[in-house]
This record gives C-alpha cells, sequence and structure tokens, in this order.
C-alpha cells in the first residue's frame, strides 16, 4: 500500500543501483519514470530489471502478473526536464562523485516543482556537502540503498543539517511502504553506518593478512562460517546483550588495543593494486578468478537473499 498523495518517483541514474531502486518503487505500487543519458543505456535498464523480476518469479516472490504489473509502471525518459516534471519524489543514482552529484542535483532542483523531494544514492558522499545544491536543502536527504537494491531492504536516510523533520518522516514512510528497512542516520558522518561498520571489518581482515595470521582465504572462510551466519539474525549489540556486556567488556579490554588502527591502506594492499590485482574483472584480486567462479557465487548469494526476503515476508505477515 503506497502513501497517500505520493504516486511518482523519478530515477536519476539507470546503472546498476539506478534500475534496482527504480524496480522496488514500482514493485511497490509507484509509478516509476528511469532517466539517463540515452536511450540506449535505458534499455539495458529495463532488460536489468525484466531479469530481476523473473528471478522474483522463479523464487516465487512473484507471480508472472505481479512482474508484468511492475513492468507495466516503468518508464523511460532521457530529456530530464520531462522525467523530473511532476514527480514527488527524486532519487538521483549517477556516479560517485561529488561535484558530479552537485550538478546533478542542481539541475534536478531547477527542473523539478517545488514540492518535490529530493534524495541522493550515495554509498558515504556527505548530505551536507551535496544539499545546497539542491535549492531545498529542507526537503533533501541521502537514502543509501545497499547493493543489490532489489534484494538488500537496508535503506539509509541521512538526515542533513537543514533537513525538516517533514521530509525525514515522508521518505521513511515511502520507504516502508515498499517493504524496505529504513534507519535514519542523524549526524552527517562519511561512509554512513553500514559502510563504517563494513571498512572497520575489512581494515581488521587487511591487517591479518599482511602480518602473516592468515591467508585472504581463510578470512572469508572464518566470517562466513562463523558470526556471518548468526549477523542474519542477532546484530552486534544483540549478541552483546544475549551473551553478556561484562564478557564483552572484559575482552575489550585486551582486544582493544590490539586492533588494527591503521589510518591509511596497509602496504600490501597498496602493493596488490600496484600489480593489476583489481578483482574478477581482471580475474584476480586476493584471490584468484577462473572460469565462471564469480558468476556461481553471484547466483548463490542471490538465491540466499531471496530466501531471506522469503523469511522477512513470512515473519510481517506472523
Amino acid at each position: 500500500m503506497g502513501v497517500e498523495g505520493f504516486q511518482k518517483v523519478t530515477v536519476v541514474g539507470s546503472g546498476l543501483m539506478g534500475h534496482g531502486i527504480g524496480q522496488v518503487f514500482a514493485q511497490g505500487g509507484y509509478t516509476v519514470v528511469l532517466n539517463d543519458l540515452d536511450d540506449e543505456r535505458l534499455q539495458r535498464a529495463v532488460d536489468g530489471i525484466r531479469r530481476n523480476l523473473n528471478l522474483f518469479v522463479e523464487g516465487a516472490l512473484l507471480t508472472p502478473a505481479d512482474a508484468a504489473n511492475t513492468l507495466a509502471r516503468i518508464s523511460t525518459e532521457a530529456d530530464l526536464a520531462r522525467a523530473v516534471h511532476d514527480a514527488d519524489l527524486v532519487v538521483e543514482a549517477t556516479f560517485e562523485d561529488l561535484e558530479s552529484k552537485r550538478a546533478v542535483l542542481g539541475r534536478i532542483g531547477s527542473l523539478c516543482p517545488e514540492r518535490t523531494l529530493l534524495a541522493s544514492n550515495t554509498s558515504g558522499l556527505s548530505v551536507n556537502a551535496m544539499a545546497p545544491a539542491t535549492g531545498r536543502p529542507d526537503r533533501f536527504v541521502v537514502a543509501h540503498f545497499w547493493n543489490p537494491p532489489h534484494l538488500i531492504p537496508l535503506v539509509e536516510v541521512v538526515r542533513g543539517e537543514q533537513t525538516a523533520e517533514s521530509t525525514i518522516t515522508r521518505v521513511v514512510d515511502v520507504l516502508r511502504s515498499i517493504g524496505k528497512a529504513p534507519v535514519v542516520v542523524q549526524k552527517d558522518v562519511l561512509g554512513f553506518v553500514g559502510n563504517r561498520l563494513q571498512y572497520a571489518l575489512f581494515r581488521e581482515a587487511l591487517g591479518l593478512v599482511q602480518n602473516g595470521v592468515c591467508t585472504a582465504e581463510d578470512i572469508d572462510t572464518v566470517v562466513k562460517m562463523s558470526f556471518g551466519r548468526r549477523l542474519t539474525t542477532a546484530g552486534p549489540l544483540e549478541t552483546a546483550d544475549i551473551n553478556g556486556t561484562d564478557l564483552f567488556y572484559s575482552i575489550s579490554q585486551y582486544l582493544f588495543p590490539d586492533l588494527d588502527n591503521s589510518s591509511q591502506p596497509h602496504a600490501f594492499f597498496k602493493e596488490l593494486i600496484a600489480q593489476g590485482r583489481t578483482g574478477v574483472k581482471v580475474g584476480r584480486g586476493f584471490r584468484e578468478w577462473p572460469g565462471d567462479r564469480a558468476e556461481r557465487i553471484r547466483q548463490a548469494r542471490d538465491r540466499e537473499l531471496i530466501r531471506w526476503l522469503k523469511v522477512d515476508r513470512e515473519s510481517s505477515a506472523e
């Protein structure tokens, strides 16, 4: 069920994040317009949405009729002025560069109605650095959808210094209406909440590998086969409460001083990049990626995320 008075969402930028964001709003019953630089990009976006919806049908999350109705709610428009002229919400999902986003948000703010709410889907850029460019800082937030946006429930809604409380309430209500789990980030911090936690783990992982404690493969096995599984049902602070905050305090006294506190990327990480080991796209990074191994992992990930969406649906129905 949608939010009263809220009908149309425009997504500016139709790449991996943009078309996934458009899909979830369309699944939630809203009229969606995808905007990008040209029709070729927009056609790729629609094709991507169609593949995603087929995955949902195969996973019994949608019926074929639901998928068809979702696609019917989505249109494309390469002209920005026409795409945003009557939008209730515009989500900017363009390249992750502050000045580029400021320029795009400035154009959007000058073209859409005064009532329109604006959101930037950024992984960690400052909401306060972007807000002035919109011309409506009181009606602007960051809405950080997690990748893949059609499968991950969390959206971090980041409040700017001038964001009106009514804007926060409205955006949170709309996100909840499409089945998302919004969390309001009350202060403008780089990386927001999720990426700060994720990169704290990443930094410690780099330190352990660099110091010869274990291999990159060992790191991934430890996370996937231990607390990674537990974290799907009990977060880190819930876990501390369950096991005893006094126990966690005791361990923290000797472990915190020994944890990695590097303020710059590790030397071996820099060397990895210098060697051209940039990941799946070149076939090697921290680990080797022969054949279709990466695609098999992506497919397994998506199947597991769909399973969790089913669990969420069943829990909400109880």
